[in-house]
């Protein structure tokens, strides 16, 4: 699955992004503001709420990552916005994620090594106390939505699920339905749930397709129009991801052959000249290189195995 971002705020608005399109409608004005800067280089991550509020974290044109947002909880500002002793931005900008329940009263945030929840539904509190041990995870959350009233989704690293869904029939029975495949609900990559619409919710595959439901008119166009895109991005960084295995493998074999050809034993020294000094010069040469051509036959039938698979 590409990277991709889908985000419902209250008041009717949304935003949708993968690598090659974005879509959104009725952000809050300094949402827009920040998003048509010339300074904004690259979109992190966008979570929608309550309102005009809003987070926003992005890449400058220096390179440097940045967090923006607006009437977010104090308690979620203060974990955002923590500084280490040495001054410098105490979270992960990058792998910076937040979700934000209805009015804001609730929500999840986390990056690479710390988290911060407040007011969760009864049923997500304990299913995520018990994968920390000792101020450490032994199970990180990968997904963790929330909707309207008490209804979450948590999925693991682990590819465990637990999830209340009351008021998202469809999305119940898709989680489900996934959880009794082969995969399990390791190829659900993704899921947003609508806080302010019931059964309004989206669900992101391991192949780039999206499942969607309930969404208002003036969203489901933006929606549809996203379909086509993330499948592509999808697609694309699967061939890149096995275009640079197959090479990285090939090129690892072919310096493991190279340094084997550049150390030679002694003994494989004197062999050498004695049959270049010998009547069989020219069988020996033929057959060297009908070594070459079988190793190189091997190495790509391997990296083309690697592709298809």
């Amino acid at each position: 699955m590409c990277d991709a971002i889908f985000t419902f705020g209250q008041r009717g608005s949304h935003f949708f992004q993968c690598p090659s399109h974005q879509d959104h409608t009725r952000l809050p004005q300094k949402l827009t503001t920040l998003l048509s800067s010339s300074q904004l280089q690259l979109v992190h991550h966008i979570a929608l709420g309550f309102e005009n509020s809003f987070l926003l974290t992005w890449r400058d044109a220096s390179g440097q990552d940045r967090i923006n947002s607006a009437g977010l909880p104090s308690e979620l500002l203060d974990f955002l916005y923590a500084r280490t002793p040495q001054g410098k931005p105490a979270r992960s900008i990058p792998t910076l994620r937040c979700t934000l329940g209805p009015s804001n009263t609730s929500f999840f945030a986390q990056d690479g090594s710390a988290c911060v929840w407040m007011n969760l539904p009864p049923l997500l509190i304990p299913a995520l106390q018990s994968r920390i041990r000792d101020g450490k995870w032994t199970d990180r959350p990968r997904v963790v939505a929330l909707g309207a009233d008490a209804d979450f989704v948590l999925i693991t690293e682990n590819h465990a699920a637990v999830w209340a869904l009351d008021h998202y029939p469809t999305m119940a029975k898709l989680l489900e339905y996934s959880r009794l495949q082969d995969r399990g609900i390791r190829d659900v990559r993704g899921v947003v749930l609508h806080a302010y619409r019931y059964g309004a919710a989206v669900c992101m595959s391991r192949n780039g397709t999206l499942v969607f439901e309930n969404l208002p008119l003036h969203e489901l166009a933006g929606m549809q129009g996203m379909i086509e895109p993330v499948l592509q991005d999808t697609k694309a960084l699967d061939w890149g991801m096995r275009d640079r295995g197959g090479r990285k493998e090939m090129k690892k074999k072919r310096e493991e052959g190279e340094g084997v050809q550049k150390r030679p034993s002694v003994l494989q020294e004197r062999a050498q000249m004695r049959r270049e000094w010998s009547d069989h010069t020219q069988q020996f040469t033929a057959q060297a290189k009908g070594l070459k051509l079988s190793l190189s036959l091997s190495v790509s039938t391997g990296g083309f195995s690697r592709m298809l698979g």
